[in-house]
C-alpha cells in the first residue's frame, strides 16, 4: 500500500512530467495549414450542387457519380468551398477504367448547367495523372508518369497541391504533374466530374482538404517538388522564350480531341488490343477515298509484322512516308514517334525503334492519324513504307492494314486548325512565277468582291484549257464589255500541259541568270495585279487517291502567288465527257474531278478568294471536244460563267450567242472580239515565239540568229521588243471597242 509521502512524491513527479513534455495533439491537427471539415461530411451532398443531381449520390463515405445509360454531356458536382492555395487528397476508383473523369480545382461554372472552366486533374484510361484546362487552354502537362503507378479498376490515391502558380499532383505516391503556370487561376471551386460517354461509375473518397498547406506531398519534400518544376528556357537576353501565337489554340484543340478519342481511352495501341473486328485498308492512300469520305479527325491503323527470332533485342528503323496531317506512332505498345503539330503533311516519318522493344515473332505497329481538314492519311508511296535494320533486309509494310475511325472534329464541335504562320515564300520558280514582277508589297485582296478600276494587269496561269483562252477570245471580250470605261490589260501566261506539279519551259526562258548560252532573256517581267489560276484538269485524271498531293502543291502555288497579289481568282476543272464515243469512264473521272473541284472551293473559302466553279456550272452541257479540253462552244459557255460569277450586275453582261462560224451574233461584240484576237496574236508572238533556242536558248551563235551584215547584232531580240508598242496600241483598240459594244444604238 502506498504511503502518504509516496503518493505526494508520485503526484509531484507526474506534475513535473506534464509540465516538461509538450502536449501531443491529435494526428490531424499536426498537419500545418487549415484542415477544412466543412468540405464534405461523408454522409450526404449538403454543400454540393449539380445541374443533374440524378448522377450523384453518397455511398460508404464516397461521392459517387453513376449512370446505367449513356451520359450525353460532361456532368459536374460542385463544392461551395472556395480554394486558393490548397492540398486536396482524394481516393478515386473508376469503372470501367476505359472511361474518363476528373477533379476540377480553382474552377468556376461556365454556364447554368454547371459546365466547368478551369484546371482538371484527369482520371481514366490514358489520361490518369495529366493536367488539363477544361473549356479553356486544354492540355497543360500531358505526360505518362502515372502509367505504371495506377491500379486499374482499384482505388487510387490522388494528391493535388496548388501554391501560387505552382501545381503538383501525385498518384499512389508517384509525382505526375509539376508545373508553374503564370496564366492560371489563383482561386475557384472544386468539382468532381462524370464524363460524357457510356455507362460508368466513379467514386471520390475525400481524405482531406487543407488550406494554405506546406510545400510537400506524402512522399515528396519541398526540395523535391521545387526541383521537379521545369526549368525556364531563356533567350540570349535572359528573358523567357515566347511560345508561338498558335500554341494555345493547338493545345486546346488537341486536348479536346484526345480526351474524347475512344482509341486513347481504349489503348488501341496496345499489343493486347483485339482488332479482329476492324476493317482493312490498303496503304498508302488517303482514307477519304477508302470508305471514310469527309472524315476529319482521327483514324487508327494497326499492322502485325513477323520478325525472325534472331532479330529480338536488335534496333530497327520504321518508315511510314508522309502522313497527312499529324501522327502518333507506337511499336509493341510503346510510343516511338509522331509529329503532333500542323504543317508537316509532306514530311516523311522515320522513327528509331530501340532493341528492347523488338521481339522475335509477332510485333505490332499502331499509328494514330490526326487530320484537321482536307484529305487525311498516308500520303506517300508504297516504297516509303518499310521497316529495316542492320543485317535485316528491308521489309515492306505497304498493303493491308487494320483501321478504325476514332473521333470526328464535327462530333466535338471543332474546326480545322489554323496552322502557324507560313515562312516567307521560297524563291519563285521559273515557270509559274518568274515572269511576274514582284511588287514592293503585295496588292491587297478585293475589299468587296471582284472589281476592276481600270488599268490593272490581269494574268492567266494554268494548263491547256487556260492556254486556249486566247484562241477564241470570248473571255476577254466579255470581261472588257462588262467593264466599259475601265481598260482591261490581260496577259495569258498559261502553257499547254502545265500541271500544279510541273511547268516545263525552254532553257533560259524568262531567266534572271545567264546559264552560259549567250544573251539572257531580255523581256521585262509582267506585272500581276490580278491572277486567275486554272489548274486541276490533268491532275484529277491521276485519280482521287492523289488528291492530297494535289492539295499540298496547289496550296503552295496559291501561297506563292499571294506574295505578289492578294487578288487571286481560282478556277476549277471542267467535267469529263465522252463526245467521241470512246468509252471513257466518265463516272469515275467525274468523281475524281468533283473531289479536286471541292478541294479548290474549300481552299478559296479558307483564304477568302473568289472561286469560279466550272465543274458544277458546266456539268451536263456538252462542252468538251475530246472529254477534257473545251470546245469552241465550251469556251463561250465557260467565259459566260466566269464573268457572270465575278460581275456584280449579271444583267449588264452581253450575251454570247454564236453563229455557226463561231463569231458572235452581235456585230459590236464581234468587233470587240476581233480586237481581242489581234492583240492575242501579238502576245503569242511575244510570249511564246518560235525558234526559241535561236532567240535566248543554246543556238544563239548560229548564223540565222544574227544580222548577216553585222555578226554582232542579233535581230531576234530587237524584233521581239518591237512588239511592245503594238501591244499597247492593241489594248487601246480593245478599250475603244468595248465602249462601242456597250453603247446603245443611236446614243
Amino acid at each position: 500500500m502506498m504511503t502518504k509521502d509516496r503518493r505526494l512524491r508520485a503526484a509531484l513527479l507526474l506534475c513535473g512530467t506534464i509540465l516538461c513534455c509538450p502536449i501531443i495533439p491529435p494526428a490531424e491537427a499536426a498537419d500545418p495549414g487549415r484542415v477544412d471539415k466543412t468540405f464534405f461530411n461523408g454522409k450526404n451532398l449538403d454543400g454540393w450542387t449539380s445541374g443533374e443531381l440524378k448522377y450523384w449520390s453518397v455511398k460508404n463515405k464516397a461521392i459517387v457519380g453513376h449512370s446505367d445509360a449513356n451520359v450525353p454531356r460532361n456532368e459536374f458536382i460542385w463544392s461551395k468551398v472556395e480554394v486558393k492555395d490548397f492540398l486536396l487528397v482524394v481516393d478515386v476508383k473508376l469503372a470501367p477504367d476505359s472511361c474518363n473523369a476528373g477533379i476540377q480545382f480553382r474552377s468556376k461554372k461556365a454556364n447554368a448547367s454547371g459546365q466547368a472552366l478551369g484546371y482538371q486533374a484527369d482520371v481514366g484510361g490514358g489520361v490518369w495523372g495529366k493536367l488539363y484546362h477544361e473549356h479553356g487552354r486544354g492540355k497543360l502537362d500531358w505526360n505518362n508518369r502515372a502509367a505504371k503507378a495506377v491500379k486499374r479498376g482499384e482505388w487510387n490515391h490522388y494528391e493535388i497541391l496548388a501554391v501560387g502558380h505552382q501545381i503538383w499532383t501525385a498518384i499512389n505516391g508517384t509525382l505526375c504533374v509539376a508545373i508553374e503556370d503564370p496564366k492560371g487561376e489563383l482561386s475557384g471551386k472544386i468539382a468532381f466530374q462524370v464524363h460524357s460517354g457510356p455507362p460508368q461509375n466513379v467514386r471520390y473518397r475525400v481524405r482531406k482538404l487543407v488550406h494554405d498547406p506546406p510545400l510537400k506531398l506524402e512522399k515528396q519534400t519541398k526540395k523535391q517538388l521545387l526541383d521537379a518544376l521545369p526549368k525556364k528556357k531563356k533567350t540570349a537576353a535572359g528573358t523567357p522564350r515566347p511560345k508561338p501565337a498558335w500554341t494555345a489554340q493547338l493545345t486546346a484543340w488537341r486536348a479536346k480531341l484526345d480526351a474524347n478519342d475512344p482509341g486513347m481511352k481504349g489503348e488501341w495501341f496496345s499489343t493486347a488490343f483485339d482488332d479482329a473486328r476492324w476493317k482493312t485498308m490498303n496503304l498508302p492512300r488517303h482514307y477519304e477515298t477508302a470508305g471514310l469520305p469527309g472524315h476529319d479527325g482521327t483514324v487508327w491503323f494497326r499492322r502485325v509484322i513477323e520478325l525472325p527470332a534472331a532479330r529480338a533485342g536488335k534496333p530497327l528503323t520504321l518508315e511510314l512516308g508522309p502522313i497527312d496531317d499529324m501522327d502518333m506512332t507506337w511499336f509493341n505498345g510503346k510510343r516511338v514517334g509522331g509529329i503532333e503539330r500542323p504543317g508537316f503533311w509532306a514530311t516523311p516519318r522515320r522513327y528509331a525503334i530501340k532493341g528492347e522493344l523488338v521481339k522475335g515473332g509477332r510485333n505490332v505497329i499502331a499509328v494514330r492519324v490526326i487530320d484537321h481538314g482536307w484529305p487525311g492519311g498516308f500520303a506517300g508511296k508504297a516504297a516509303q513504307m518499310r521497316i529495316g535494320g542492320r543485317g535485316l533486309k528491308s521489309l515492306s509494310i505497304a498493303g493491308d492494314w487494320k483501321f478504325q475511325p476514332g473521333v470526328t472534329l464535327k462530333a466535338l464541335g471543332l474546326g480545322a486548325l489554323a496552322a502557324p504562320a507560313p515562312p516567307p515564300p521560297p524563291p519563285p520558280t521559273p515557270a509559274l512565277v518568274r515572269p511576274l514582277a514582284r511588287p514592293a508589297s503585295p496588292r491587297p485582296p478585293f475589299a468587296n468582291g471582284f472589281a476592276l478600276k481600270g488599268g490593272e494587269s490581269i494574268v492567266i496561269l494554268g494548263g491547256s484549257n487556260a492556254a486556249e483562252l486566247p484562241r477564241f477570245g470570248y473571255f476577254e471580250t466579255l470581261l472588257a464589255a462588262s467593264h466599259p470605261g475601265r481598260p482591261v490589260l490581260l496577259r495569258n501566261l498559261a502553257w499547254p500541259a502545265d500541271t500544279v506539279y510541273r511547268q516545263q519551259r525552254p532553257r533560259n526562258f524568262f531567266s534572271v541568270v545567264n546559264p552560259g548560252y549567250g544573251e539572257r532573256d531580255g523581256r521585262a517581267p509582267v506585272p500581276a495585279d490580278i491572277v486567275f489560276l486554272w489548274l486541276g484538269q490533268s491532275e484529277a485524271m491521276d485519280g482521287a487517291e492523289n488528291l492530297g498531293a494535289f492539295v499540298q502543291a496547289y496550296r503552295e502555288k496559291v501561297d506563292l502567288l499571294q506574295a505578289y497579289t492578294g487578288r487571286v481568282v481560282l478556277v476549277t476543272p471542267v467535267p469529263c465527257e465522252d463526245p467521241l464515243g470512246l468509252g471513257l469512264d466518265t463516272k469515275k473521272h467525274n468523281r475524281s474531278l468533283a473531289a479536286f473541284a471541292q478541294a479548290i472551293r474549300q481552299l478559296g473559302k479558307d483564304k477568302k478568294l473568289p472561286v469560279i466553279d466550272l465543274f458544277s456550272r458546266l456539268k451536263g452541257r456538252q462542252v468538251t471536244r475530246d472529254g477534257l479540253l473545251l470546245s469552241r462552244r465550251g469556251h463561250s459557255l465557260a467565259a459566260q460563267e466566269i464573268v457572270r460569277t465575278l460581275h456584280r450586275e449579271p444583267s449588264g453582261i452581253p450575251s454570247v450567242e454564236l453563229r455557226p462560224s463561231g463569231k458572235l451574233q452581235s456585230q459590236p461584240a464581234e468587233n470587240l472580239r476581233q480586237a481581242v484576237l489581234k492583240k492575242n496574236r501579238l502576245w503569242q508572238q511575244y510570249w511564246r515565239p518560235t525558234n526559241w533556242s535561236f532567240l535566248y536558248g543554246n543556238r544563239q551563235t548560229q548564223p540565222s540568229s544574227r544580222d548577216h551584215r553585222n555578226r554582232q547584232v542579233r535581230w531576234f531580240p530587237g524584233e521581239l521588243q518591237s512588239l511592245l508598242p503594238l501591244l499597247d496600241e492593241a489594248d487601246n483598240k480593245i478599250h475603244a471597242a468595248a465602249k462601242r459594244a456597250t453603247t446603245p444604238p443611236g446614243s
